[in-house]
């Protein structure tokens, strides 16, 4: 990246993301507190660096010793984490300043949008964190999170840390009521929520993750900004040609930025039109929705190869369907591909007893008059599929899913739940397979019942992508070709 490059590891960011020891302020053993999760999730997903924690009323919290104050932590400390209310942050400030601590988060809210005795108290942290030359992380944050080490801070119970190459960066706690789903379906290397970015802003983020060789996707969520802009597009360019970059940006309306004011302290004021022509010609990807943000970056994690063009295929089971992703094919700028005679022969003994369209191909009709040899032989039957996929005139694929035959052959066969889910996986490694063949393929989904959420569950874990319905399968492989096209044109 010329000279804008720093390397990962020496950037100021890196301890908050990799801290040999962190402390606790307002560490507590109370389940009924926000704050228990934060020191239980340490422990139970079993974070690789040591922990401290502070609580005057306590001795013991969690079966972990407990000290009255952070003067009374002997131990060299990377990283505090001041869990406490507003009124007492600025004490916790002056401890870090006085014992040379250097990095802090501060989760309390009600300082700079708090009126005016909130923005004396922000103005008097600032002054002093910078006197100090401590980095500060927030106010009105939760964060990081790393799952490379096991570091997580979290108001929730999170059940496990899935590994994978997003990195998220918000400007809002909006994704911590969805941390369970997002590990369950996405992998992730870091999560940064900058609150209201009294110090750590987003061209810090953008530019340590630039550099982070964890990070393969950079997926940011943006309600205001702080920091430079000239240089935050300067990286957004140089990065957006080795690593997607995905910008979900809120405030953009009148009310809206309004509505950002009244919670980060920051009022939104780019242009909305301007902003959206700099990121094209960056290279970046905006989505327009939080569901396009996240159904974004689960298609470009799980996708190795883009598309060569745009010209896609669609196999649906119900043809009203095939008719509404044909339609959002052609709004999103992606063009029905001309299947060519080898696939027609390859795929017309699946056929119905009349002739039907290759694309959109409507399998469920075939399903109909097929439905035994397909439940007895399903190879046979995707392997005809697959032959969409090797077409010379397909660039990429959305299919949806079968599930239906789930539900039938459980009503009918009477097979166990054991045998069912035997059944799944080995359609689900069919679909890897068809995967292999080096183009894209997205999945959407049908019955949206809990024997398909188990479905979606192995598929997913495979990193085969699934959306609630064709127009969100479309509109993220059509997040594909574009960032291709528009990485070509920066060339």
């Amino acid at each position: 990246m010329g000279e804008m490059s720093l390397n990962r590891e020496k950037h100021f960011l890196d301890p908050f993301f990799y801290p040999k020891s962190v402390a606790i302020v307002g560490a507590t053993g109370n389940q009924m507190k926000m704050n228990y999760h934060i020191t239980e999730n340490l422990l139970r997903l079993k974070f690789l660096g040591k922990v401290y924690l502070v609580n005057p009323n306590a001795d013991e919290i969690l079966g972990m010793k407990t000290y009255p104050s952070l003067n009374d932590i002997s131990a060299d400390i990377d990283l505090v984490v001041s869990a406490v209310p507003y009124s007492i942050t600025l004490k916790i400030i002056r401890d870090c300043a006085e014992m040379g601590i250097k990095r802090i988060v501060i989760v309390a809210g009600g300082f700079e949008e708090a009126g005016k005795k909130g923005e004396e108290l922000h103005r008097e942290i600032v002054r002093l964190t910078r006197e100090s030359k401590m980095r500060v992380l927030g106010p009105n944050t939760l964060s990081p999170i790393n799952t490379s080490n096991n570091f997580i801070i979290s108001f929730h119970p999170v059940e496990k840390l899935k590994r994978g190459g997003i990195s998220f960066v918000f400007q809002s706690g909006l994704y911590e009521y969805k941390l369970n789903w997002i590990f369950s379906h996405l992998g992730v290397g870091k999560i940064i929520d900058l609150g209201n970015k009294m110090d750590i802003n987003e061209v810090d983020a953008l530019e340590y993750l630039a550099e982070d060789p964890e990070t393969k996707v950079i997926t940011m969520h943006l309600e205001s900004m702080r920091g430079d802009g000239r240089r935050f597009m300067q990286i957004l360019r140089d990065t957006s040609r080795k690593k997607p970059i995905v910008i979900l940006k809120s405030g953009r309306t009148g009310a809206g930025a309004k509505a950002a004011a009244s919670h980060t302290g920051a009022i939104a004021r780019e242009n909305d039109a301007i902003f959206d022509g700099m990121l094209r010609q960056a290279g970046v990807i905006r989505a327009q929705t939080l569901d396009e943000f996240f159904d974004f970056a689960k298609i470009f994690e799980f996708t190795e190869d883009p598309p060569g063009d745009n010209r896609i295929a669609v196999a649906n089971i119900s043809g009203g369907e095939g008719v509404i992703a044909t339609d959002a094919c052609e709004r999103n700028g992606l063009k029905m591909a001309k299947l060519g005679e080898k696939t027609y022969k390859r795929l017309r003994e699946t056929f119905p007893p009349w002739k039907i369209p290759l694309n959109p191909l409507d399998f469920g009709v075939c399903m109909e008059f097929h439905m035994a040899d397909f439940i007895t032989d399903l190879n046979k039957f995707f392997d005809d599929l697959t032959s969409i996929l090797e077409d010379e005139e397909v660039d990429c694929m959305i299919m949806q899913l079968p599930s239906t035959i789930f539900m039938k052959v459980s009503a009918t066969l009477k097979l166990p739940k054991s045998a069912i889910s035997g059944m799944m996986d080995g359609i689900a490694d069919i679909f890897l397979r068809m995967k292999e063949k080096g183009k894209p393929l997205a999945l959407w989904r049908s019955s949206m019942d809990i024997m398909e959420d188990e479905f979606v569950n192995m598929l997913e874990s495979k990193k085969i992508p699934v959306y609630p319905s064709s127009e969100r399968a479309v509109k993220a492989m059509a997040a594909l070709y574009k960032y291709k096209s528009m990485r070509e044109k920066q060339r």
